[in-house]
């Protein structure tokens, strides 16, 4: 990863977690072939249950600012975005160091 690349982090719960895998399994398959993809790292919670998080990484701002556009009207992503109760926080970063 260079330190162009950003990294977007979202947090968020969800009420059906075995749905929300999931749909999450089919936004990640549409995800992976948006322009300035890069990966995407699903994660869930160890002690809090209903929490997932997704740190996807783009090539750019653009990028990653076109994709959360894009997400909005995407039928292969709706499922997941109807699977989430709340979002916890959603952000884009950039690597200031790496170790």
């Amino acid at each position: 990863m260079t330190t162009e690349h950003v990294l977007e982090l979202a947090v968020c719960t969800v009420a059906d977690k075995e749905q929300a895998l999931a749909a999450r399994r089919q936004a990640m398959q549409a995800v992976a072939r948006y322009p300035g993809f890069v990966s995407w790292r699903a994660v869930t919670a160890c002690e809090t249950a209903d929490m997932l998080a997704d740190l996807v990484e783009w090539e750019n701002l653009d990028a990653a600012q076109a994709a959360g556009n894009r997400v909005m009207t995407d039928p292969e992503f709706a499922p997941y975005m109807a699977a989430i109760s709340s979002v916890q926080l959603m952000q884009h970063f950039r690597t200031e160091q790496q170790i």
